[in-house]
């Protein structure tokens, strides 16, 4: 019984966004982003989503966990990555508990990123509820 349920919840979690989605026909997706090696796929997603959906798709990105720690100044690969997301209008969110735990410098962040007032997760989770569709990178 206890296994229904999980696969019931399971499943109109998946569901929401397509059901929301019906009423607004323009496709939102959340990126979500906590492995710091995979700050390296971040930009050719973007523009790999774009290339197939067009270019008035939605697109957010979250970061959090150990991954905010590639996103300083001084890590020239992981700045060009973020320029090129950013370049794109494409938002990209820090959780302020990763950016807290691990002990970055705000001052010391790549330009135009933006330090969330919630938890990652939260904002996350707050995204798909407005009927964005989760990809975990």
């Amino acid at each position: 019984m206890v296994r229904f349920f999980k696969v019931l919840i399971a499943f109109t979690l998946l569901c929401q966004p397509a059901i929301l989605m019906a009423s607004d026909d323009k496709v939102k997706v959340v990126l979500h982003v906590n492995d710091k090696y995979k700050i390296g796929h971040l930009g050719k997603s973007v523009k790999n989503i774009r290339a197939e959906m067009g270019i008035d798709i939605d697109i957010r990105v979250v970061i959090n966990g150990k991954a905010v720690t590639r996103l300083l100044k001084s890590n020239k690969s992981s700045a060009k990555i973020v320029e090129s997301v950013l370049q794109q209008n494409v938002p990209i969110g820090l959780c302020h508990n990763a950016v807290a735990n691990n002990r970055v410098n705000k001052s010391l962040l790549i330009e135009g990123l933006d330090v969330l007032e919630t938890d990652g997760n939260v904002t996350v989770l707050n995204y798909q509820r407005q009927g964005y569709f989760y990809i975990k990178m």
